[in-house]
C-alpha cells in the first residue's frame, strides 16, 4: 500500500534529510525514509534505517497516506487517521476481519483525519507567509534560488503560466552564474517553459564543469530538438562519451526517445570509452 511519496526539499529539518525520498504505508503502519544513493549512473534506494522505519505508529487509527515539502520548510504528513483500510471486497459480513473491525469499532472511526507538521528541535519553521500571486515576474525570479523546493516550484510554475517574457535576460543570466545550483535548473527549465531557450545557453550549459547541469542541459534542449533543431545530434553525440556517467546515460537516453540514427554505434562507442576509463 505504499502511496504518498515526497522528495524532502525543505531548509527546516536536519540537512541530512534533503534529497531523500518518503513514502507513506497505511496498512502498515509506518513511513519509510530511503536515501538515494547514486553509483556510476545506477539509482538505488536504501532504507536509512535497516530494519526498523522512519516513522512507526502502534496506533491502529494511523494511516499517512502522503507527505510534501511545506512552504515553511518542514514536512506536511496527511494521515487519513481511519478504522478500515481495506476495501469492502475484504472485509464483508461474517468474516474474520468484519468481525475484528465490529469487536474493536472501527467502522465507526470516520472523518477524523489530520495534517500533521513534522518539525525539528532547535529548528524553527519559517514563517514568513508566501504573497507570490501578488507579485510581479521580476520578483518571482529571485525565489528561485531559495533554499526550500517548495518556493522555487511555486515561482517556477507562476512565472511559467504569466508568459511574461520581460524575465528572460535576468533568467539567462541566473541559469549562467548563480551560485545556487539550483537555482540554475529552475531558471533553464523556466526558460524552457517560457519558449525561450535558445541553443546558444542549450550549448554552453553542456559544457559546464557540473555535471548535474550538462545533464539538466540535455533534458531541457529536447525541446528545442523536438521544434527542428537536428544540429543538437552532434551535441547528445559528444555528451554519450562524457567521462560522467549520469551524463553519458542522459545523452543515450536522450537519443533513443528522439530516435535519432544510429544509436546502436552511439552506445557502442561509450561503452568503449568508460571501458578504457575502467568504469
Amino acid at each position: 500500500a505504499a502511496c504518498g511519496p515526497d522528495i524532502f526539499r525543505g531548509d527546516r529539518l536536519p540537512a541530512d534529510l534533503k534529497g531523500d525520498l518518503l513514502f507513506a504505508e497505511p496498512v502498515g503502519r509506518m513511513i519509510r525514509r530511503s536515501k538515494v544513493v547514486v553509483t556510476e549512473g545506477l539509482t538505488q534506494l536504501r532504507n536509512a534505517y535497516p530494519n526498523s522505519e522512519f516513522i512507526l505508529s502502534t496506533d491502529p487509527l494511523f494511516r499517512p497516506v502522503n507527505m510534501t515539502t511545506a512552504p515553511d520548510g518542514t514536512l506536511y504528513i496527511v494521515d487519513m487517521y481511519h478504522g478500515i483500510i481495506q476495501e469492502s471486497e475484504w472485509t464483508p459480513p461474517g468474516s474474520y476481519l468484519r468481525r475484528k473491525i465490529e469487536q474493536l469499532q472501527l467502522d465507526k472511526v470516520t472523518t477524523h483525519g489530520r495534517i500533521w507538521r513534522l518539525v525539528y528541535d532547535g529548528i524553527e519553521p519559517d514563517r514568513t507567509r508566501p504573497r507570490m500571486l501578488d507579485e510581479p515576474a521580476a520578483a518571482l525570479v529571485k525565489h528561485l534560488e531559495h533554499a526550500n523546493g517548495w518556493w522555487r516550484d511555486t515561482a517556477q510554475k507562476l512565472l511559467v503560466l504569466k508568459q511574461d517574457k520581460s524575465v528572460v535576460p535576468a533568467l539567462k543570466e541566473m541559469a549562467r552564474n548563480s551560485p545556487a545550483v539550483l537555482g540554475r535548473f529552475h531558471a533553464l527549465w523556466t526558460l524552457e517553459g517560457l519558449g525561450a531557450l535558445d541553443a546558444t545557453l542549450a550549448r554552453d550549459l553542456m559544457r559546464d564543469f557540473n555535471p548535474l547541469v550538462r545533464v539538466q542541459a540535455v533534458r531541457a534542449s529536447e525541446t528545442l530538438y523536438k521544434a527542428g533543431d537536428k544540429s543538437l545530434e552532434a551535441d547528445y553525440k559528444r555528451l554519450a562519451d562524457d567521462p560522467d556517467a549520469r551524463v553519458s546515460l542522459q545523452a543515450i537516453l536522450t537519443l533513443n526517445l528522439l530516435k535519432v540514427p544510429d544509436i546502436r554505434s552511439v552506445i557502442t562507442s561509450a561503452q568503449a570509452a568508460n571501458k578504457s576509463r575502467g568504469v
